[in-house]
């Protein structure tokens, strides 16, 4: 019993810890970016071949023309 005394307060602190530090926010987009653009810049870093990643691009630039 006396180890349940002990735990059940380090328990319940790293539990409001690990929910009082998580992020509920996701990735903030900036104000008037089109979702495509919101796409291409998502996958900037991502390995792909050239022709999909000007694909993206070319959607993006044609987003913020209309």
């Amino acid at each position: 019993m006396p180890c349940h005394r002990r735990t059940l307060p380090l328990l319940l602190l790293l539990a409001t810890a690990a929910t009082g530090c998580s992020s509920t926010r996701g990735e903030q987009v900036p104000a008037g970016e089109t979702a495509e653009c919101a796409t291409y810049r998502s996958m900037m870093t991502a390995p792909m071949e050239p022709t999909a990643m000007k694909q993206l691009r070319d959607a993006c630039n044609a987003s913020n023309r209309r």
